[in-house]
Protein backbone atom coordinates (compact mmCIF):
# COMPACT_ATOMS: atom_id res chain seq x y z
CA UNK A 1 0.00 0.00 0.00
CA UNK A 2 1.70 3.41 -1.26
CA UNK A 3 1.83 6.00 1.68
CA UNK A 4 0.45 9.43 1.08
CA UNK A 5 3.00 11.14 -1.02
CA UNK A 6 3.23 7.87 -2.83
CA UNK A 7 -0.45 8.46 -3.96
CA UNK A 8 0.06 12.11 -4.95
CA UNK A 9 3.21 11.16 -7.26
CA UNK A 10 0.99 8.02 -8.86
CA UNK A 11 -2.04 10.59 -9.32
CA UNK A 12 0.75 13.66 -10.71
CA UNK A 13 1.90 10.85 -13.25
CA UNK A 14 -1.54 9.91 -14.10
CA UNK A 15 -3.33 13.19 -14.59
CA UNK A 16 0.08 14.31 -16.67
CA UNK A 17 0.81 11.75 -18.97
CA UNK A 18 0.17 13.66 -22.25
CA UNK A 19 2.99 16.03 -21.02
CA UNK A 20 5.31 13.54 -20.14
CA UNK A 21 5.19 12.26 -23.64
CA UNK A 22 5.93 15.28 -25.20
CA UNK A 23 8.99 15.61 -22.75
CA UNK A 24 9.66 12.34 -24.29
CA UNK A 25 9.70 12.77 -27.63
CA UNK A 26 11.34 16.31 -27.02
CA UNK A 27 14.02 14.21 -25.54
CA UNK A 28 14.17 11.23 -28.14
CA UNK A 29 14.56 13.93 -30.98
CA UNK A 30 17.68 15.31 -29.66
CA UNK A 31 19.27 12.45 -28.60
CA UNK A 32 20.22 12.05 -32.27
CA UNK A 33 24.00 13.56 -32.73
CA UNK A 34 22.97 15.16 -35.72
CA UNK A 35 19.78 16.83 -34.85
CA UNK A 36 21.91 17.64 -31.31
CA UNK A 37 24.21 19.28 -33.14
CA UNK A 38 21.65 21.18 -35.88
CA UNK A 39 19.69 22.70 -33.03
CA UNK A 40 22.71 23.83 -31.40
CA UNK A 41 23.80 25.87 -34.42
CA UNK A 42 20.33 27.39 -34.82
CA UNK A 43 20.44 28.78 -31.28
CA UNK A 44 22.79 31.22 -32.39
CA UNK A 45 20.54 32.32 -35.38
CA UNK A 46 19.03 31.24 -38.88
CA UNK A 47 21.67 29.08 -41.54
CA UNK A 48 20.84 27.50 -44.79
CA UNK A 49 22.04 23.54 -44.80
CA UNK A 50 25.57 24.49 -46.64
CA UNK A 51 26.41 26.57 -43.67
CA UNK A 52 25.31 24.30 -41.26
CA UNK A 53 27.39 21.47 -43.02
CA UNK A 54 30.47 23.49 -42.85
CA UNK A 55 29.67 24.62 -38.97
CA UNK A 56 29.70 20.88 -38.53
CA UNK A 57 32.27 20.28 -40.42
CA UNK A 58 31.22 16.10 -40.41
CA UNK A 59 28.33 14.40 -42.34
CA UNK A 60 26.48 15.38 -45.88
CA UNK A 61 24.54 17.96 -47.12
CA UNK A 62 21.81 15.07 -47.81
CA UNK A 63 22.25 13.82 -43.88
CA UNK A 64 21.69 17.22 -42.41
CA UNK A 65 19.01 18.25 -44.47
CA UNK A 66 17.39 14.65 -43.30
CA UNK A 67 17.42 15.85 -40.25
CA UNK A 68 15.98 19.28 -40.71
CA UNK A 69 13.02 17.72 -42.25
CA UNK A 70 12.76 15.77 -39.06
CA UNK A 71 13.09 19.02 -36.82
CA UNK A 72 10.73 20.55 -39.39
CA UNK A 73 7.96 18.39 -39.22
CA UNK A 74 8.30 17.95 -35.36
CA UNK A 75 7.57 22.35 -35.08
CA UNK A 76 10.97 22.78 -33.67
CA UNK A 77 12.77 23.95 -37.13
CA UNK A 78 11.41 26.63 -39.67
CA UNK A 79 12.41 27.42 -42.92
CA UNK A 80 11.66 29.72 -45.79
CA UNK A 81 13.24 30.71 -49.01
CA UNK A 82 15.45 33.28 -49.44
CA UNK A 83 16.11 33.33 -53.23
CA UNK A 84 17.43 30.01 -53.80
CA UNK A 85 18.42 29.43 -50.64
CA UNK A 86 16.49 27.57 -48.07
CA UNK A 87 17.27 29.29 -44.73
CA UNK A 88 16.18 27.45 -41.29
CA UNK A 89 15.63 28.69 -38.21
CA UNK A 90 14.90 27.57 -34.43
CA UNK A 91 11.50 28.34 -33.14
CA UNK A 92 11.25 26.25 -30.58
CA UNK A 93 11.84 28.54 -27.39
CA UNK A 94 12.07 25.55 -25.16
CA UNK A 95 14.51 23.70 -27.13
CA UNK A 96 16.49 27.13 -27.47
CA UNK A 97 15.91 26.91 -23.15
CA UNK A 98 17.45 23.70 -22.93
CA UNK A 99 20.48 24.46 -25.38
CA UNK A 100 21.52 27.57 -23.01
CA UNK A 101 20.98 25.06 -20.54
CA UNK A 102 23.37 22.50 -21.49
CA UNK A 103 25.82 25.12 -23.02
CA UNK A 104 25.97 26.21 -19.64
CA UNK A 105 26.36 23.73 -17.33
CA UNK A 106 28.56 21.31 -20.09
CA UNK A 107 30.32 23.56 -22.16
CA UNK A 108 33.25 26.29 -21.82
CA UNK A 109 31.73 29.72 -22.64
CA UNK A 110 31.66 30.05 -26.35
CA UNK A 111 33.27 33.80 -27.59
CA UNK A 112 31.50 34.90 -30.51
CA UNK A 113 33.45 38.15 -30.61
Amino acid sequence: MLNEIGQKIQREFQANNAPCQRVIGLIQLISNKARFRIICVLSHGEFCVKEIAEILGEGKMSNISQQLKILTLAGVVDRRREEKKIIYRLVDHRMRDLIAYFREHFLPPLNLS
